[in-house]
């Protein structure tokens, strides 16, 4: 019924948007503006790099990751690095403040885990993984979708 499937995406819309209020609220404390996580996350796992290479490993403009940049830094969160083969370029890196509140993100993103997944047992998990897979490979097969070439999770480094 066309009814029931509304409901169901309507759903799916209620729950990201909880998610993300809830993600706001937990790190708003903290300094951690919307965008920030998946930039925190490439530089915890890559190290240094510029931000052109951030822009594109993240799929975001270079301008988008340079107000990103600006904040973060005036913040003490990341530093600039001047490039030794390239004067003209930055290299862009966490500072242990920085290192720190990643840490920190990551703790409230396991608490967000923990507090969504209450009450589920280990196959009501399992089950539920199952249908998300198969309602994401249905839209990932779509002609609209052929520009998401990776999961979100694959972009975010794990989170959202």
């Amino acid at each position: 019924d066309m009814l029931e499937l509304k409901e169901l995406s309507h759903s799916f819309i209620r729950l990201e948007c909880v998610k993300r209020f809830t993600m706001h609220n937990m790190l708003k404390d903290s300094g951690v503006y919307f965008g920030q996580p998946p930039i925190l996350d490439f530089l915890e796992k890559n190290g240094v790099c510029t931000q052109n290479e951030l822009a594109k490993a993240l799929e975001v403009s270079p301008a988008s990751i340079a107000v990103s940049i600006k904040r973060m830094q005036k913040n003490g969160v990341v530093e600039k690095i001047a490039d030794d083969n390239d004067l003209r370029c930055n290299r862009i890196s966490l500072t242990e403040k920085g290192r720190e509140l990643t840490r920190e993100m990551h703790r409230k993103f396991d608490q967000i885990d923990k507090i969504m997944f209450t009450d589920f047992d280990e196959n009501e998990l399992a089950t539920l993984k199952e249908y998300l897979d198969r309602i994401y490979n249905n839209l990932s097969s779509t002609e609209c979708a052929k520009c998401c070439t990776r999961s979100e999770t694959d972009k975010n480094g794990g989170d959202i």
